[in-house]
């Protein structure tokens, strides 16, 4: 039998559930990656975005569509490192 404290609990957090999964189910998930190939200054982009719970399906879509350029020297804009940063604003090829 359920303590009268918890009785009152209960019907309270079965009541918030429905709106709470709604809530997760309506979310949109939106992302980019940008991606730079260092040496030639070519650029590419990835975008992926979806619906509820499909935030690990946006993940997963990024991911398999950066691959192939980072196999193929591009790197993403947050991993350049310093030097290649300030290799490609010099000449003009990535926005101070």
């Amino acid at each position: 039998m359920l303590k009268p404290e918890l009785k009152h609990l209960r019907p309270r957090l079965s009541s918030m559930a429905l709106p709470l999964l709604l809530l997760a189910s309506a979310a949109c998930s939106s992302q980019a990656v940008k991606l730079v190939q260092p040496q030639s200054g070519a650029t590419a982009e990835c975008n992926a975005s979806g619906f509820g719970f499909s935030a690990a399906w946006v993940e997963e879509t990024l991911g398999g569509c950066a691959r192939p350029y980072e196999s193929r020297g591009f790197v993403r804009l947050d991993r350049l490192t310093p030097e290649q940063r300030a290799d490609l604003e010099r000449r003009g090829l990535l926005a101070q």
